[in-house]
């Protein structure tokens, strides 16, 4: 790695955010898609004490490859998603694992913890009432621009409640296996230009938070400055990409592809924050929407 490098660029990129489960972890329920767990995560081999982490299983590979690269370039582009990480684990230490999982060990996609503040976590299993407060409570802080933004860029449909924490100081942002929806269908082909051009052009049905945006804030929703903001880092993304590439990742090839391919979906990525102020002015319907595009 270059020491060239912003010192939070250096941050990030200083080794591979792989991980072991320390412990037997505590299983999360709730209404969640994929099995949850919380629990403490060491980097293997090191004396350093365990962090907090949640961990998910994710049943097909290109769920890891996308949340590892959206959680990557998220900490690049200094937005609110939690630091992300492969975390491997012994099958039999996930309580109420899935019967899906059959070798002795799995790779979980896991987060930093972010403790939820106990009101507003109760509001977000309020029913309608409790998710109308939350989603007013994030619309009129910081987080609901760059959250939306950051949901355009990536092509993320899936932003409700529930993928949403407060701890008492911010909003967080998590859950993005959904998000560049065709990864999943061309992941064979994926390195091909007709296969990458697809995915740049991709734009989800429905960006939840920015509807959520302009409902609450139609006059001075600031999602256009925001994409603005965020088109001028693609060289950060690029980098990202690049040293990705040069890790010497721990954990066999099987991480070790993980990790290349979410390298390549970073690179995408960074690919989409060149239009990415034309995407936002099409979701806004703006007719002077093709202006954006030059030669």
């Amino acid at each position: 790695m270059s020491k060239d490098l912003p010192s939070d660029l250096q941050e990030i990129l200083a080794r591979p955010p792989v991980y072991r489960l320390l412990a037997v972890p505590e299983k999360i329920h709730g209404k969640h898609v994929n099995h949850v767990w919380k629990g403490l995560a060491g980097v293997p081999g090191a004396t350093e004490p365990g962090i907090p982490v949640v961990v998910k299983y994710l049943p097909k590979a290109t769920q890891l490859d996308i949340e590892l690269a959206c959680g990557l370039a998220s900490q690049v582009l200094k937005l609110p998603v939690p630091m992300p990480g492969l975390v491997i684990a012994d099958s039999e230490d996930l309580p109420g694992r899935p019967a899906s999982i059959k070798d002795p060990q799995v790779v979980l996609f896991g987060s930093l913890y972010q403790p939820p503040d106990p009101f507003l976590e109760r509001q977000s299993n309020g029913g309608a009432v409790g998710e109308e407060h939350i989603w007013s409570r994030v619309c009129f802080d910081d987080t609901g621009k760059s959250g939306a933004a950051w949901d355009e860029l990536v092509a993320n449909p899936d932003r409700h409640a529930q993928n949403l924490i407060f701890d008492g100081m911010k909003w967080w942002l998590f859950d993005h296996n959904l998000a560049l929806a065709p990864v999943s269908k061309i992941y064979a082909t994926i390195a091909e230009p007709s296969a990458q051009r697809s995915i740049v052009a991709h734009t989800a049905k429905i960006n939840q938070l920015l509807d959520q945006l302009l409902r609450r804030r139609p006059d001075d929703h600031g999602i256009e400055a925001e994409a603005a903001r965020l088109s001028k880092h693609v060289q950060r993304l690029k980098i990202l990409a690049l040293e990705m590439n040069r890790w010497q990742v721990p954990g066999g090839p099987k991480i070790a592809n993980i990790v290349k391919m979410a390298a390549l979906i970073v690179d995408l990525i960074a690919l989409r924050l060149e239009p990415l102020q034309l995407y936002v002015a099409q979701r806004l319907q703006k007719p002077s929407a093709e202006g954006l595009w030059t030669e």
